[in-house]
């Protein structure tokens, strides 16, 4: 069958078992992506014409859903397929105002309920959407585990307006929309915790924590939603990178530790949910090992010093000497050895013209990519 997507006024025919997702970026489309396997959402589309495979919507909220929204990194076409970014007023959850009080401080305290499934973590951002200009964002204050509506503080940034279901005349049951929740960026790398050589040696001088990495691990690598930020790096390499990251943060020692948690990754788009899954594995773990609570404590406090440079909603720039230096994105390069073509499998000889993408490295021959 004679299949092609359609995206950004670009005609492109999947390979055979090639992925929607994998078919716009072999030919330089510069599609967002980041987990490539269906945990983060980062590459939804929307398809207006063409039929959605039902595995490419498997995880996705109902009402996008019915808005014909995938996730192309889980759709191998089966008929042609106009796809689309997502729209921005399609991703927005509705709210209704309880109380709005403090306008006069200048930092306006919220009660609110969403009225769809608004899935958060206390200190993310929301966004509430205008007619136009800067979007007040309202920070979380409320425990998502605890309180049954939300709660927030929204402070107005400069060129902000105020919205008027949110002014101070405003009534019980007013409604507005909000978008997100988003993370918020440091401005900086996060500086590294106080180190606790005690554990370490409690910890048979390291013997322990790599048994640890070890059992962790193929669980990591056989978890569907986790799996996916591991391509490409084989299991041993992950777990030598995290024991010499554990040793020198309980140690203090200088090891060849090759780049900080936030340069690690930076291209990831990892939730709250996602991280505290990853801890929970770890967690189970550590018990395994005959850790007390105590000292599974002292370990994982190492892990979660790092989570704001972690979980994040959107890609950010790596930094390099305080630089930051954004890694995405195509080009087109002369090879100067022979290699294969990431995509066909095909050879590509020394000297010929190839696009590959800046981030992950994947090589486009001219067949699969044409100039």
């Amino acid at each position: 069958m004679d299949i092609h997507l359609h995206y950004g006024g670009q005609r492109v025919a999947p390979l055979e078992g090639e992925s929607a997702l994998d078919a716009l970026l072999r030919v330089g489309i510069a599609a967002p992506f980041s987990c490539k396997g269906g945990s983060c959402h980062t590459c939804l589309m929307q398809c207006t014409e063409g039929s959605i495979p039902a595995r490419a919507q498997r995880g996705l909220p109902e009402h996008l859903a019915r808005m014909h929204y995938l996730l192309p990194c889980q759709c191998q076409a089966e008929s042609d397929m106009h796809l689309r970014p997502p729209q921005p007023q399609d991703l927005v959850t509705p709210c209704m105002l309880c109380e709005a009080t403090g306008h006069d401080s200048g930092v306006v305290q919220l009660l609110f309920e969403a009225q769809a499934t608004l899935r958060y973590h206390q200190g993310q951002t929301l966004r509430v959407v205008t007619d136009g200009g800067v979007e007040p964002e309202i920070v979380l204050t409320s425990n998502p585990d605890t309180d049954l509506v939300l709660q927030g503080e929204l402070r107005l940034p400069d060129g902000a307006v105020l919205p008027a279901a949110l002014a101070p005349d405003a009534e019980f049951g007013t409604e507005f929309q909000v978008r997100g929740p988003f993370d918020g960026r440091p401005a900086q790398e996060l500086p590294a915790p106080g180190t606790d050589p005690q554990l370490w040696r409690e910890l048979g001088d390291g013997a322990t924590v790599r048994a640890v990495l070890e059992a962790f691990y193929p669980k990591v690598y056989a978890d569907a939603r986790l799996a996916p930020f591991f391509k490409g790096t084989t299991m041993q390499r992950a777990i030598d990178k995290q024991y010499v990251f554990l040793r020198q943060g309980m140690t203090g020692e200088k090891t060849d530790f090759v780049d900080t948690p936030r340069n690690t990754h930076h291209w990831m788009i990892v939730t709250h949910e996602l991280f505290e899954l990853r801890q929970s594995l770890m967690e189970q773990t550590l018990r395994e090992h005959g850790l007390s609570e105590a000292q599974l404590r002292r370990w994982t406090r190492f892990e979660e010093h790092y989570r704001p440079d972690i979980v994040k909603s959107s890609v950010w720039p790596r930094l390099e000497g305080g630089v930051e230096v954004m890694n995405e994105g195509f080009a087109r390069e002369v090879l100067l050895e022979a290699t294969l073509c990431d995509h066909c499998g095909a050879e590509v000889d020394r000297g010929v013209e190839v696009l590959y993408h800046r981030r992950t490295g994947a090589v486009s021959c001219p067949e699969c990519a044409p100039a």
